[in-house]
């Protein structure tokens, strides 16, 4: 059976792992950072030395290959692990971009405040010179994701902050650059007063990837216990799953 090794920095990966798994029928090991949650804003010698404790931890289960979840960490250390664990590592970023190749026009990128300072998705879908890319780093989301806040309406004034700039522009393309905010999809298009491609890579990673499994194991592992967790897992993964939380810090 292949496995396959999916990180992010929380409960946001849930949402991969999720398509993943509809998709795809294979071993998996989910590990969610929900003690050092959210890695948006952190440096890159942190985020190196999150992803190696991770990484680390899931190689006790002889993993195939490694989906990196978490924007944040696609757009800084993947060179990094695959250099250093001489492992396949597809980051969600690839995976965006290709799934942005079936839409034309603007694009609104709403990221990490770490995944929009690198310009990433401005850059390299920028280089089709009919496209203009905006960035937002919608930085107050994955907080209130995260503490299982979807129905506060802070969270209602936040998107609607974010997504001024589509209003104003009517921006075709909405891509959402986190993993987390697909839990809040239905909130964001809502808050649109007009019809928007909402572009989630999840979708278009389990539609890419091939597993020759003929069974599905789900083994799910976060750093920390919390409400959020307890609430959220079973409404994010809708099959039978191993949850494990860590008894000790990483």
């Amino acid at each position: 059976m292949t496995r396959i090794g999916v990180f992010d920095s929380g409960l946001g990966g849930l949402t991969v792992l999720r398509e993943l798994a509809k998709t795809n029928k294979s071993q998996y090991f989910y590990f969610g950072d929900s003690l050092r949650v959210p890695y948006g804003g952190r440096s890159e010698e942190e985020l190196r030395r999150f992803s190696v404790d991770i990484v680390d931890f899931l190689e006790k289960f002889s993993i195939d290959y490694y989906v990196i979840a978490c924007n944040t960490l696609s757009v800084t250390v993947t060179d990094f692990l695959r250099e250093k664990y001489k492992k396949k590592f597809i980051p969600i970023t690839d995976l965006a971009l290709r799934a942005c190749e079936k839409y034309q026009g603007k694009f609104l990128v709403l990221g990490t405040e770490t995944t929009v300072n690198s310009h990433f998705y401005k850059k390299n879908l920028e280089k089709n010179p009919n496209t203009t890319v905006y960035e937002v780093a919608a930085s107050k989301l994955v907080d209130l994701i995260e503490d299982d806040k979807k129905d506060d309406e802070k969270l209602n004034e936040y998107i609607d902050s974010y997504i001024k700039i589509a209003k104003e522009k009517k921006i075709e393309n909405i891509l959402l650059a986190c993993t987390h905010y697909p839990i809040i999809r239905d909130k964001i298009e809502r808050r649109l007063d007009y019809k928007a491609n909402i572009i989630d890579p999840a979708i278009f990673l389990s539609e890419s990837l091939e597993s020759a499994s003929d069974n599905l194991d789900i083994n799910i592992f976060m750093s920390k216990k919390t409400p959020a967790t307890e609430n959220l897992i079973p409404k994010l993964i809708d099959f039978p799953y191993k949850l494990n939380y860590l008894k000790e810090n990483l």
